[in-house]
């Protein structure tokens, strides 16, 4: 932030308290907390196909958003009044949970001031493949998350040639069985 006395200060964030949170400990109070919050932690991704020795941890730790929200199916119908205003609002008739969004933002630094070439190729690959990537760190384990499909990726203006940011924003995907088997008596 820029004050009219011509110093430089740090944005807000960087004075605040870190919290590590502890994902053996953690209660649905603190994962709350969370929910929607910057956290950086390391993140290993990998397609389904791929061995567990081909995880790829992406450099730097990056830093990880995750925001939720309820689908909510809302009526609107004709409600009696009786003049005290007992009848107003929708009917909520059935919720779910919606997808996690997640965003992902790191950088990318190649080594002796060249630009960081084999690791952009590697985050592309992952980011065009048209199928989900697995993934691991703390903070997913702690929403269940271990897929992602990803939706958009961004490689913004980065000062230096050695330096590439990026940004991923993708989508929890969980499996689920659609075709039900009628079980015969």
């Amino acid at each position: 932030m820029n004050i009219a006395t011509g110093f430089n200060l740090p944005p807000y964030w960087l004075n605040r308290p870190v919290k590590i949170l502890d994902p053996n400990t953690a209660d649905s109070t603190e994962l709350s907390d969370y929910l929607g919050n910057l956290y950086q932690c390391p993140v290993r991704i990998k397609w389904e196909d791929e061995s567990n020795d081909n995880l790829w941890t992406l450099p730097f730790d990056p830093v990880v958003s995750i925001s939720g929200k309820n689908i909510i199916v809302r009526r609107n119908v004709l409600k009696q009044n009786n003049g005290d205003n007992s009848r107003r609002g929708s009917i909520k008739e059935a919720w779910s949970q919606d997808d996690y969004e997640v965003n992902i933002a790191g950088v990318l630094i190649g080594k002796n001031g060249e630009m960081p070439e084999e690791d952009l190729r590697k985050l592309r690959r992952y980011c065009e493949e048209r199928k989900f990537i697995e993934v691991e760190s703390d903070l997913f384990c702690l929403f269940n998350i271990s897929r992602l499909a990803i939706e958009s990726f961004e490689l913004p203006f980065t000062k230096g040639v050695e330096n590439q940011m990026y940004t991923i924003k993708a989508y929890s995907d969980d499996t689920f069985n659609l075709l039900v088997e009628e079980k015969r008596k």
